[in-house]
């Protein structure tokens, strides 16, 4: 009698011993799914991420003295050296040029070389705004030679906002163009270096530009003679 009462509760435990084992592995199998992985942790520092953390330090550099402002361009000069991501290249470049610094000054002209446009034309835009001397020649490059018409737009921009004679040379490139966009950014301009107002006559800004140029390099040539010479 105890034989045949076992039996039935053993035909009943086999299966669910069975089903316990068979459930334990579906939640090892599923809980796998979730193990972290071995990555680069890097790899999970996401651009919005770095572009977060970068516009921090612009509340901070305001804030901070000149040695903490150094530190802070200095660390961003470091990671836009290595930031392979245009975006967050161009925060780097509107968060230092919030520092008055030569390094801050320095990271915005080597902008200007970026490979990407955004970053080249944020670059133009930032150095007009700040009014750096500096960059008059790397402006007047970009506007003759840089393959993209909105950043050489850019530019002419830019050199207009330094509001002084040096920029004129840049602006005559602009003038000369073929390009009607051009020649209209480069009249805009000239109207606030030169603090003129001949209207939007592009040939008669060609011909200012022109006197001007030629004026300048007079005065240069006069004032590398010896004094004897120019007093006779």
């Amino acid at each position: 009698m105890n034989d045949l009462m076992s039996a039935p509760l053993s035909l009943v435990a086999m299966p669910q011993a069975l089903a316990s084992v068979v459930v334990l592995l579906l939640t090892l199998a599923v809980g796998c799914q979730f193990l972290p992985v071995n990555r680069d942790k890097t790899s999970m520092i996401t651009p919005a991420m770095r572009m977060a953390s970068i516009r921090e330090f612009g509340p901070r550099g305001r804030e901070a003295d000149a040695a903490e402002q150094a530190r802070i361009c200095e660390q961003l000069a470091q990671q836009i050296r290595t930031e392979p991501d245009p975006i967050v290249r161009k925060t780097i470049q509107e968060t230092i040029a919030e520092f008055n610094t030569p390094l801050a000054g320095a990271v915005l002209l080597a902008g200007l070389n970026d490979e990407d446009m955004e970053v080249r034309m944020t670059c133009c835009r930032l150095l007009g705004r700040r009014g750096d001397q500096n960059a008059i020649g790397p402006l007047t490059k970009l506007v003759s030679s840089d393959p993209e018409l909105d950043v050489q737009l850019a530019a002419v921009d830019a050199l207009g906002e330094m509001k002084t004679p040096a920029a004129i040379q840049g602006l005559a490139v602009a003038l000369k163009d073929r390009d009607p966009a051009m020649q209209f950014a480069g009249v805009e301009s000239m109207k606030k270096v030169s603090g003129e107002d001949l209207g939007n006559d592009v040939e008669a800004w060609r011909q200012y530009a022109d006197n001007a140029l030629s004026n300048a390099q007079s005065n240069t040539a006069i004032a590398a003679q010896p004094a004897d010479a120019v007093v006779k």
